[in-house]
């Protein structure tokens, strides 16, 4: 009990940067070096507790993101959805016709609730799940300041159906300068995950992360070029982001969410000499350029409207 309160309080009192620092330790078994970081995750950790404007707000918001994608890649990449509200009570099968469909939170990650049969459906234990995680605000877990400030919403989409019946494919662009520089095909995403490390012309890389590697070739999606298109225009502003694209049946690509952090910086890729291949991708002392960009891309969406919509989202808290 004491311990725990302890931790508790560790996480809520904590500095972000010795917090970061403690988790990068807990994770590597050594600190890592932010006055001079050079690897991959060292410069995502460094821009996690440095690069923080209302853009990446927006754009970690999974209701909000969507019109910020709909005005820089097309609106053709968003999924549709079924209901949009801030209310749990709202989430009915009075609400929601359709047989199938997904339950996302807008606020944290991993708040996915999938309807494959809306008879067997438990819409009350659903319902309370996420009011559970509407009371957790996802910064405090890994100091991910872009997700302080969103306002706990639910967002209901049009269930997505993947080959066989099985999982849906996802494409992660990983994005350096707005430039797409590898790809990460992912299968069994809600089963026994495996990935695959690509470059942008889908031939294998030489490095991997935590989860078993797919073994097989995978075919070139249809709509690579696309997707790598519409990555490049949604990263544009930032030095670094992953932007995430699932592919149904037919091979069309949807928008999925923007990750800043991956894996929230702690996670290094094998062999080393890689992690600092990629983290040389990264030329920090670009940041003020990055954050003249974002500002301008808050202005072009406050023209939009998108910060006009924010502000009263903000109102409502």
């Amino acid at each position: 009990m004491a311990r725990s309160l302890k931790e508790r309080l560790k996480r809520y009192l904590y500095p972000d940067y010795l917090m970061a620092r403690r988790q990068y330790r807990q994770r590597n078994g050594f600190y890592p070096d932010l006055l001079s970081p050079r690897d991959l995750s060292e410069k995502v950790l460094w821009l996690k507790l440095h690069d923080r404007s209302r853009l990446h707000t927006l754009c970690a918001d999974k209701i909000l993101v969507r019109d910020y994608v709909a005005a820089r890649a097309g609106s053709e990449f968003l999924v549709p959805t079924l209901l949009v509200t801030y209310d749990p009570s709202e989430v009915t099968a009075q609400a929601i016709r359709q047989d199938r469909f997904v339950v996302k939170t807008n606020h944290d990650q991993g708040g996915v609730f999938i309807c494959r049969d809306r008879e067997s459906f438990d819409w009350e234990d659903m319902r309370a799940k996420i009011r559970k995680r509407a009371k957790t605000n996802k910064y405090y877990e890994f100091r991910e300041r872009q997700y302080k400030d969103i306002r706990p919403g639910i967002l209901v989409e049009r269930f997505l159906e993947g080959e066989r019946g099985q999982d849906v494919l996802e494409i992660k662009i990983n994005c350096f300068h707005g430039e797409p520089r590898f790809v990460q095909a992912i299968v069994g995403r809600f089963s026994e995950r495996r990935h695959a490390n690509l470059d942008p012309d889908w031939r294998r890389m030489s490095f991997h992360g935590r989860s078993p590697e797919i073994e097989h070739d995978l075919p070139r999606p249809r709509a690579l070029e696309r997707m790598l298109a519409a990555a490049a225009r949604l990263s544009e502003p930032f030095l670094f982001c992953r932007v995430d694209f699932l592919l149904d049946t037919s091979g069309r690509p949807w928008f999925s969410e923007i990750t800043f952090h991956p894996a929230a910086g702690l996670v290094r890729y094998n062999p080393p000499e890689m992690e600092r291949a990629l983290g040389d991708m990264i030329d920090l002392s670009r940041i003020d350029e990055s954050r003249r960009a974002q500002r301008a891309a808050w202005d072009e969406s406050r023209r939009l409207d998108l910060g006009r919509t924010w502000a009263r989202l903000q109102d409502a808290r």
